[in-house]
């Protein structure tokens, strides 16, 4: 009898790089338990239900009143209970949210298989992104197979002692994500007057978020013919703070939105000129879209997007920020990026991860 295998996720962006592997799994026919943990509520429903996937088990851990500590205690112990009601051998996780970190820990110390979707990036700093980066760090010590995407997350395992049998260079599964929803969905490339932008990270609340709004209103401001379309995130701390920045007036080409779904997200990132985000998922989709991307951070744990010349780092600076807008925006030869450079693999990570787990 085969082993029992979980795909547990809790977010969007973890179900988008999972949504590959569970359409693997079921066209080998391998069944798998489905776990959403619940850390992302209603848009992550939506998200399963657009991609017709119906979780085994919804565990919605979330509550307003949790630290992280009491989050992590809630889903070391619901993802426990499962693991032994459901005798589950091999869990697979993406990314490094807090539902990665748990998941690692059971398997750990139930001994368990654990999988690491995207294994291998780090910042320099434990701190950025605070609590990511710390939750990868961890993940890796006793993942039973390390998943890289890339060549230098690879390299970054290595250096950390963690042995090479447990390292596999697969790509990441977000191109063969934008792969399957561009295809299915028959969404086009092309270079419209028009530009996406998100901005949401912890470490850009406060002054340096104000410096971003500060950027794109005076760039909208400049350039009334480009159309700026701007997606909100949920949490009221940043939409307060960018909004003040336009208590004076909206420029009429700047249209703020509620968060998109993930097809809205790709359909405006598609058509777009350019895209300005601090977003990590975004920055590895920007070069399956062929677009240039101005990076919203200080420091990126994908540098891979700023060596193939896709992405440039431009943190909170606004003269930064507008500076290499224009040099870019207004020079096809500069906003199209070349597909066959995207440092990301090649849309068939999921076949080699799928191969790896069930050997």
């Amino acid at each position: 009898m085969s082993e029992k295998i979980a795909i547990i996720y809790g977010t969007r962006p973890e179900f988008l790089k999972v949504f590959p592997l569970i359409n693997e799994f079921n066209r080998i026919r391998q069944g798998i338990t489905i776990v959403n943990t619940g850390q992302h509520d209603s848009l992550l429903t939506e998200m399963e239900k657009s991609f017709g996937v119906t979780p085994d088990f919804q565990l919605s851990v979330q509550s307003l009143d949790f630290s992280n500590s009491n989050l992590i205690a809630k889903l070391i112990n619901d993802i426990s209970n499962l693991v032994h009601q459901e005798n589950i051998q091999k869990i697979i996780a993406q990314g490094d949210t807090f539902t990665v970190l748990a998941s690692s820990m059971v398997a750990f110390l139930e001994q368990r298989k654990f999988y690491h979707i995207e294994a291998g990036l780090r910042t320099s700093d434990i701190n950025l992104p605070f609590p990511e980066e710390f939750n990868r760090r961890v993940v890796s010590l006793t993942t039973h197979v390390n998943f890289s995407p890339t060549e230098l997350s690879k390299q970054n395992l290595l250096h950390e002692n963690i042995s090479e049998h447990k390292i596999s260079l697969v790509g990441n599964t977000i191109v063969d994500m934008i792969k399957y929803v561009t295809q299915k969905e028959k969404i086009q490339v092309e270079y419209q007057d028009c530009v996406f932008i998100t901005a949401h990270r912890r470490e850009n609340i406060g002054q340096p978020l104000r410096n971003i709004a500060q950027a794109i209103k005076e760039l909208a401001e400049e350039n009334p013919v480009i159309q700026f379309d701007w997606a909100l995130h949920p949490n009221p701390n940043t939409r307060k703070i960018i909004l003040e920045v336009f208590e004076s007036g909206i420029p009429e080409n700047i249209n703020f939105t509620e968060p998109l779904s993930y097809l809205e997200a790709i359909t405006k990132m598609a058509k777009s000129k350019i895209i300005i985000s601090d977003s990590g998922g975004i920055q590895e989709e920007a070069p399956s879209l062929q677009k240039r991307i101005l990076i919203l951070r200080e420091e990126t744990e994908r540098p891979e997007v700023i060596t193939c010349k896709c992405g440039i780092l431009v943190g909170s600076d606004i003269q930064k920020i507008k500076q290499n807008f224009n040099a870019i925006y207004h020079h096809p030869e500069e906003y199209i990026f070349k597909s066959e450079n995207n440092p990301f693999g090649d849309g068939k990570s999921a076949e080699k991860i799928v191969a790896k787990i069930i050997e």
